[in-house]
């Protein structure tokens, strides 16, 4: 039952996700040309790192565009209904929150690597600068300096994977606003839109180390504001609104999933 569970919530979603993959890591690719040029770069990992500024932002779009429309639909047309008799509502919505999760995660972490990958390919023949005009490599004042100088795959490798889990947090999120709203452009907009305010206000207040796009890319900020606790605050503070969202609704306005 698990396996089916889990193969038929991919079967809805395999061709808008795949369509998607494909675009994002077109777009992923691409997005480097631009910044290999105009810059003075000590390694070629920097203009991947570079060109990350733009996908900091939209990330959570590609998250949640090919994934959580279907349970926003599964409601409206009532399909629900007619799962109550194969399997538990409760198991059912486990099962699609995993499907969300580990197809939210997958799809942030190849996007990220591939990105890497190509960017090692491409700019191979670039030449690199920065130490001749600066004196120094300044990609080691960098959080994990040393392995993105040293080790430039795994560290791109680890970072993929980190930014993987956010990802799953951020399609957990617009899953759960896909229980209870009604609106298609605030379902997947809506994570987005938390994304963007609680970095603009974190900025405000400050303390911009806790942000959930520094959390993504470590690189926006000089290292001496990084530490492992500040990276893990954004998590922790997504996890967070997903709880109280899930509270709000179920608890506090007690709106029904299964309306029959």
């Amino acid at each position: 039952m698990k396996k089916n569970l889990i193969k038929l919530e991919w079967y809805k979603i395999k061709y808008p996700y795949s369509i998607s993959l494909f675009i994002s890591i077109i777009y992923s690719c691409l997005i480097i040309l631009p910044f290999t040029s105009g810059y003075d770069y000590n390694h070629n990992i920097e203009i991947w790192q570079k060109s990350n500024q733009i996908t900091d932002l939209i990330f959570p779009l590609i998250v949640v565009l090919p994934t959580c429309w279907l349970m926003y639909y599964e409601r409206k047309n009532n399909f629900l209904i007619y799962t109550i008799t194969r399997v538990s509502p409760k198991k059912y919505i486990l099962y699609k929150l995993l499907v969300v999760s580990l197809v939210s995660a997958l799809i942030i972490f190849i996007v990220s690597f591939v990105g890497l990958i190509f960017c090692s390919i491409f700019t191979s023949n670039i030449e690199l600068t920065g130490i001749e005009l600066q004196g120094y490599d300044r990609s080691l004042n960098q959080f994990g300096g040393y392995y993105l100088a040293n080790n430039p795959y795994l560290y791109g490798l680890v970072l993929s994977l980190w930014r993987a889990f956010i990802g799953a947090g951020i399609g957990i999120l617009g899953f759960v606003f896909s229980l209870y709203i009604n609106n298609i452009f605030i379902v997947l907009t809506a994570p987005f839109v938390y994304v963007f305010i609680s970095h603009y206000i974190l900025s405000i207040l400050g303390v911009p180390y806790y942000s959930i796009i520094t959390s993504f890319d470590p690189s926006t900020l000089a290292v001496k504001a990084i530490s492992i606790e500040r990276l893990l605050v954004g998590p922790v503070l997504l996890l967070l609104v997903i709880f109280c969202t899930l509270m709000y609704f179920s608890k506090i306005k007690k709106a029904k999933i299964y309306e029959i």
